[in-house]
């Protein structure tokens, strides 16, 4: 997750950096359309949900540990040739560019379904971490937090060591900046790569699964296809709840991150290279607090994943929907300035707070571990349309609207969590596999555990059994 947000939401910080090392293509438009440098995103977000539905389908049948090696390995070469790209022109760099995030993105796809199912498991087959579930996985995910706010102080720091804190800007310093603050990503990815392959042990819960389900039915690869469709039969409102609260999340999350510079323009206007930057770090150690807030609330009997999830989206959709009705207001004078940036930043730390780290969390364990891995990818992966839809209609959209396309994702969200998910925080996820293996059998109607108590369910849950 460290290496993942180090990576992936470096586009929105390297921009800047790229605009003022590449002005032939960012500002003269000779040979770089705009289509074609929105391609960046395009390619990045492509690669995401095809590592995310590919890696979430194969790592219930060849284990957590495997699919670890399997996502690192991608993620290292991606970072190389992320780090090494070349060409003859301005347009040649750019498209090595395209094509090493599409790589990069297909291994932090698959990490989705992989590092949620295991850290899932992880705190299931543990006495010591089973009442802390949801903090287990949260600060897993927390680590993205992290990443993110690495990058943009390793892009400070080499701008002020070769003196570029300022303009006129040398295109030769600002290349090594940028080059070095993916190369020196490829450092954790390596340790990670490393632990994966030497020390890493499988999933003791997909272990014990996967052995029952030999002894009971063989290797008949027919009851994996029978699994998929028993997934969209009897789970489809929880696999819609996740699915769809993903997709307005990260419709918010990438259409403000894949477009940050620009926001940051939009309430700190004239804003040096160096100034967007310090602001990215500011608003990014604002989210970090967020993602700790709700690590150690999750588990909370008065927080829970629902009520944090449904919180987090309407504080955004109401902080978003106030900058867009009093836009022109805001943007008057630096004085309303300032309440326009204190709205902006305190959004970071709901983001967090809220559907950031529930998203990831509940398509991870609302589902029985035969299925986890695939239907936690599907989510994500509806989930990265949202950051498509989001890359398209944002780019066309006027700094007005972005705002009012913000709170509308936050509404979806609140409307979504409300419908389809349930609250699980005390079930234990054995009992979720218990009900599976009837449903497997043809006898769901004789399950009557705590998995079909009516407060472990949505609202539209009993649709399902």
């Amino acid at each position: 997750m460290f290496c993942e947000a180090y990576y992936i939401f470096s586009v929105g910080n390297v921009k800047p950096v790229w605009a003022e090392a590449y002005p032939e293509c960012f500002k003269g438009n000779k040979g770089c359309s705009q289509t074609f440098l929105n391609a960046l995103n395009y390619s990045q977000v492509s690669g995401l949900i095809l590592g995310m539905v590919a890696l979430g389908f194969t790592v219930d049948r060849i284990g957590r540990r495997w699919g670890s090696i399997c996502t690192a390995s991608v993620m290292f070469v991606g970072g190389i040739l992320l780090t090494v790209a070349q060409g003859p022109s301005q347009h040649a760099v750019f498209l090595f560019l395209i094509v090493a995030q599409t790589v990069f993105g297909f291994g932090v796809g698959g990490e989705f379904p992989v590092a949620a199912s295991s850290a899932s498991e992880r705190a299931e087959g543990s006495e010591k971490l089973k009442s802390r579930r949801g903090q287990t996985v949260v600060l897993v995910f927390a680590m993205q937090a992290w990443g993110n706010l690495l990058n943009v102080a390793v892009l400070l720091i080499f701008l002020a060591a070769l003196g570029q804190s300022h303009p006129p800007y040398d295109n030769t310093a600002l290349e090594i900046t940028w080059r070095m603050s993916y190369g020196l990503g490829l450092i954790p990815i390596s340790y990670m790569l490393y632990h994966r392959i030497f020390v890493l042990k499988e999933s003791a819960v997909w272990q014990a699964e996967r052995k029952a389900k030999a002894a009971q039915h063989g290797t008949n690869s027919k009851r994996d296809w029978r699994a998929m469709r028993y997934l969209v039969t009897h789970y489809w409102h929880r696999l819609l709840g996740t699915a769809l609260g993903w997709f307005a999340w990260d419709f918010y999350y990438y259409g403000n991150k894949l477009f940050q510079s620009e926001f940051i323009g939009i309430i700190h206007p004239g804003t040096s290279l160096t100034g967007v930057l310090e602001y990215n770090f500011l608003n990014s150690s604002v989210a970090l607090f967020g993602y700790y807030f709700a690590a150690f609330t999750i588990d909370k009997a008065w927080m829970g994943r629902r009520r944090m999830q449904v919180v987090g989206f309407g504080w955004l959709f109401a902080l978003f929907l106030i900058c867009g009705l009093a836009f022109n207001q805001l943007t008057a004078s630096a004085n309303n300035l300032k309440w326009f940036q204190a709205l902006y930043y305190i959004s970071s730390f709901w983001a967090q707070f809220g559907p950031n780290a529930t998203t990831f969390l509940l398509a991870g364990e609302l589902f029985p571990t035969e299925t986890r891995g695939m239907a936690h990818g599907i989510s994500a992966a509806v989930g990265k349309l949202g950051a498509l839809s989001a890359d398209i209609i944002m780019g066309k959209a006027s700094d007005r609207s972005k705002f009012y396309l913000s709170a509308g994702a936050g509404a979806l969200g609140v409307v979504v969590t409300l419908l389809f998910i349930p609250e699980i925080f005390s079930l234990d996820l054995q009992e979720g596999d218990r009900r599976w293996e009837r449903i497997n059998a043809g006898k769901s109607r004789e399950y009557t555990g705590e998995a079909v108590n009516p407060k472990n369910l949505s609202w539209l849950g009993a649709v399902g059994l």
